[in-house]
């Protein structure tokens, strides 16, 4: 019987790819604490970082039917990592950038014309998700994003460290972006587009 804890990695990958789990399981916890510390450097989040790691072994799963071999397997797992840690950053912050956008065209008491009902309507939504948040991440929110305060003006305002402020607006911008995505069926960007293409 195959002892795979004394096997070199690219011979667990040759094993994996010809159909044998338990070397992908083998591989997966060698290499699954690492990978995680690893993520977790550039995300600060040990639930973000869970997921990313997941996605890392994921996607080396759907690819053991790749003929292509694996020359240097940790390498390989440490850049699909790295690649979707930053892949993910650089999707925070484009949602980020389109939620400050949509907050640009958000007014609570917005008179709309009636023939624009669509618009007021997504309007109230946005403003009944807002009031779900806790006190603190809407008045960071608020602060942020209706009076276009820097993370430092806030965190000096509220007495809180920057780094609690950019926790609260993640934390909305999530809520927001969930609350899109289930409620209406569509994404963040797309509610964005809705409003900001209004006539």
């Amino acid at each position: 019987m195959v002892k795979y804890s004394t096997l070199s990695d690219n011979e667990l990958s040759d094993l994996f790819k010809s159909g044998e789990d338990a070397a992908y399981t083998e591989l997966y916890d060698r290499y699954h604490d690492s990978i995680y510390r690893f993520v977790r450097k550039y995300l600060r989040s040990s639930e973000l970082s869970e997921d990313i790691c997941q996605n890392v072994f994921l996607k080396l799963w759907e690819q053991r039917d790749n003929p292509v071999k694996i020359l240097e397997f940790g390498a390989y797992l440490f850049t699909l990592a790295k690649r979707q840690a930053f892949d993910y950053l650089k999707r925070a912050a484009t949602e980020e950038t389109a939620l400050g956008i949509i907050l640009q065209n958000y007014q609570p008491n917005l008179n709309v014309v009636e023939d624009n009902q669509e618009t007021r309507d997504y309007l109230n939504f946005i403003e009944g998700i807002l009031n779900r948040l806790p006190e603190q991440t809407k008045t960071v929110f608020k602060l942020c994003r209706q009076q276009h305060k820097t993370y430092e003006e806030a965190a000096e305002i509220l007495g809180i460290s920057k780094h609690l402020v950019k926790k609260n607006m993640v934390r909305s911008m999530k809520v927001l972006k969930d609350a899109a995505e289930s409620e209406l069926g569509i994404s963040l960007l797309v509610l964005l587009a809705l409003l900001t293409n209004k006539p």
